[in-house]
């Protein structure tokens, strides 16, 4: 009886042992790798099937999680996104869509700031760290205000180097999990890379970016054979559309280039993104050889995309599809493998809510954008949302999937209506067409509402 009685006390013993163990297991917080590049489209990767850019790192993180086929910027230029991105709201919410504005007269919303991502798992105690180039409003106090600490401002390889150090020297037995955010430049050098200056088309410019000036040595060595087969086709919306003089009236990056430029253009876009490509597979290494990336969630995205020649334009700051819509790539614990959502609507402005219930992490109220958490565990096939908003210094667009509505704040245009159903190339404007009165009508008085929603909370002075 005494021997019955020391088993069973044992065999307690370890059961308790054994609970405590997948406690402390189960309480352990998940790290968080955020990977984003500048300016790359939805469709530039091999995974998506592009066979002009060979992107393997990226195609593995795919196969290791969901693809959001249908995901969207806040806005199509990089400090309007990224702050969406960071906050969970739109920049509208502060009074600024673009670009041009000094980061030390900026009046950021102090919600804004709080419950930014980085302040989010900073005070949930997670160490914050970002690397390489920033892009968002930032006052003097810079990364910090949002919650990370700098670390590095190389925007090519700085990254990367930073994440192979960081992996080998963590020790998860010791260290605070992780929130690494890690911004690439490229391929956003297309905007002056392409061997002739976008302000002066046709005249050549120093070239001072080793990147760039990389492949434009490489082009010289290639054959004219082997240099045809690699340029991806003339886009079949390369004309204008309805709105296309809208849009080159409001200075939005229509060029006179011979067919060689444009050739040389599109040529030179795939390579940076395929430059790029090969820093993120370096981080991707150095993660799965850290024994890390069983518990880590890792986010792949950009911050807008690039027309690439599309209606005759290039770069981005446009409400087409070609600018707006960027990859979106979410792997890790729970999260569903090999998985395309060719269904829901994303958003930029979604990150945030997405992270924060993935970790557990109280989401706070009234951001703008939506958890995908339930698509990615695979608890649903589709996320419960209507429709996006974009918002852009041109205007603001509403985008229920099939519809594309566009009211403009500058050019004498005041809408466009785009069917992306039927014309996915976004060539005939409907904006006039008798049939589509009722989807006109619906679609202006929804983003009139969302429009409200947004510029109210700018500050009254900046």
């Amino acid at each position: 009886m005494k021997k019955l009685a020391s088993v069973v006390l044992y065999g307690c013993g370890i059961s308790l042992f054994a609970s405590s163990c997948v406690q402390k297991a189960e309480e352990k917080k998940l790290n968080v790798l955020f990977i984003m590049t500048d300016q790359q489209r939805y469709d530039m990767l091999s995974c998506a099937g592009n066979r002009y850019v060979n992107t393997p790192s990226l195609d593995r993180l795919a196969e290791n999680g969901v693809r959001f086929e249908y995901n969207y910027c806040a806005n199509p230029v990089s400090m309007p996104s990224r702050f969406a991105m960071v906050t969970g709201r739109y920049a509208g919410e502060i009074g600024y869509t673009n670009n041009s504005t000094k980061p030390d007269t900026l009046r950021v919303l102090p919600v804004a700031r709080e419950n930014s991502v980085g302040n989010l798992f900073r005070n949930a105690g997670y160490q914050t760290t970002y690397s390489g180039y920033p892009g968002f409003y930032c006052g003097k106090t810079h990364m910090e205000e949002y919650g990370f600490t700098q670390n590095g401002t190389d925007y090519y390889e700085g990254p990367a180097d930073f994440a192979e150090n960081f992996f080998a020297g963590y020790n998860p037995a010791q260290d605070e999990p992780f929130f690494l955010y890690l911004s690439f430049m490229n391929p956003h050098d297309i905007c002056y890379g392409a061997g002739f200056d976008p302000r002066f088309p046709g005249e050549l410019r120093p070239h001072q970016i080793a990147v760039t000036q990389k492949y434009i040595d490489l082009r010289k060595t290639l054959s004219d054979e082997e240099f045809r087969v690699q340029i991806p086709p003339v886009p079949a919306n390369v004309g204008p559309n309805g709105t296309y003089a809208e849009m080159k009236e409001i200075g939005s990056g229509s060029r006179d280039w011979t067919e060689g430029q444009w050739d040389f253009y599109r040529w030179m876009y795939c390579r940076l993104v395929e430059d790029v490509e090969q820093q993120i597979g370096r981080i991707l290494t150095a993660l799965e050889n850290s024994g890390l990336a069983d518990h880590t969630i890792v986010v792949f995205t950009s911050d807008h995309g690039e027309m690439g020649q599309s209606h005759g334009l290039v770069f981005k700051s446009r409400l087409f599809e070609e600018a707006t819509r960027t990859p979106l790539i979410i792997s890790g614990p729970g999260v569903k493998k090999g998985v395309v959502d060719s269904k829901s609507l994303t958003s930029g402005i979604d990150l945030v809510p997405t992270l924060c219930d993935l970790a557990g992490i109280p989401v706070p109220e009234n951001l703008s954008g939506k958890s995908l958490k339930l698509v990615l565990t695979g608890q649903t096939d589709k996320i419960d949302r209507e429709y996006i908003i974009v918002e852009s210094s041109s205007g603001y667009q509403i985008n229920d999937g099939r519809y594309k509505y566009t009211a403009f704040t500058r050019g004498d245009k005041e809408a466009s209506l785009m069917d992306i159903l039927t014309d996915p190339g976004e060539m005939s404007d409907k904006v006039d067409d008798p049939a589509y009165v009722a989807e006109k009508e619906r679609l202006h008085g929804l983003l009139m509402k969302e429009i409200k929603k947004i510029t109210e909370q700018a500050p009254a002075e900046r």
